[in-house]
């Protein structure tokens, strides 16, 4: 059982164009992936969710807060709760869009075909390349893992 939220847009757009936004970059034709373990599709949806003002600014959410780039287009991402952690990276990302591009490139980025460790929530951000660093979240409810940027155009 799992449970899958896909971006509300599309992903078009020029492979390479660079849209830069304060110190977070929009790319088009990449995909950031991040990995980790939730309670729950729930807690997994809440710390994804940018929130808006009544007079529709945008609040950051934890996760855009977490890894130090703030906002970021909500079109544009996929996220997915597995209610049996998975390792096997084909099982992982099968059920996102552009997969047959993503998988190969994640499996070079960990040099193989699992992970050395089990998870259960999967975010991929398109048209976005992170670049940093972090480990990002870690509480007792979620903990999430920035794993690499891959084109997946």
């Amino acid at each position: 059982m799992w449970s899958y939220y896909r971006y509300k847009g599309s992903v078009e757009g020029l492979p390479g164009t660079l849209k830069m936004r304060s110190d977070n970059m929009e790319y088009s034709g990449m995909a950031s992936v991040w990995f980790g373990v939730s309670k729950s599709f729930e807690i997994l949806e809440e710390y994804v969710d940018i929130e808006y003002t009544v007079d529709g600014d945008s609040i950051d959410s934890k996760f855009g807060i977490n890894f130090e780039f703030g906002y970021y287009d909500e079109e544009n991402i996929e996220i997915c709760f597995y209610e049996k952690p998975k390792n096997n990276v084909d099982d992982i990302l099968n059920d996102f869009s552009y997969s047959g591009l993503i998988i190969p490139k994640i499996k070079e980025l960990i040099n193989g075909d699992k992970l050395a460790y089990s998870i259960n929530s999967v975010i991929v951000l398109y048209d976005y390349q992170y670049n940093k660093v972090r480990s990002g979240n870690a509480s007792e409810n979620i903990e999430i893992k920035f794993i690499g940027t891959v084109p997946y155009k």
